[in-house]
């Protein structure tokens, strides 16, 4: 199970991924301002991990599963004319 889908169909416009990546890590930085450490941390992670997902492997993850549904529709297609 992923945290975060990067597939789905809210992520698509940049503006979105790049907040979903850099609001955790704002609240993370004043966290570790007001002295929480721990949850500083945590926030700045989450935003590390969004960010990673969202916007370093978004495109890749895009063409996977282009990939994978182009296999998939030459499968059917293959399937179909196996049965004709």
């Amino acid at each position: 199970m992923k945290l975060l889908d990067p597939m789905h169909p809210f992520f698509r416009p940049l503006w979105r991924r790049i907040l979903t990546a850099l609001l955790p890590a704002a609240w993370g930085a004043v966290e570790l301002y007001n002295g929480s450490t721990g949850w500083g941390i945590a926030f700045i992670a989450a935003g590390a991990y969004g960010a990673y997902e969202l916007l370093i492997m978004y495109d890749r993850t895009m063409a996977k599963a282009a990939a994978e549904e182009a296999a998939r529709r030459a499968r059917l297609e293959t399937d179909k004319g196996d049965d004709e």
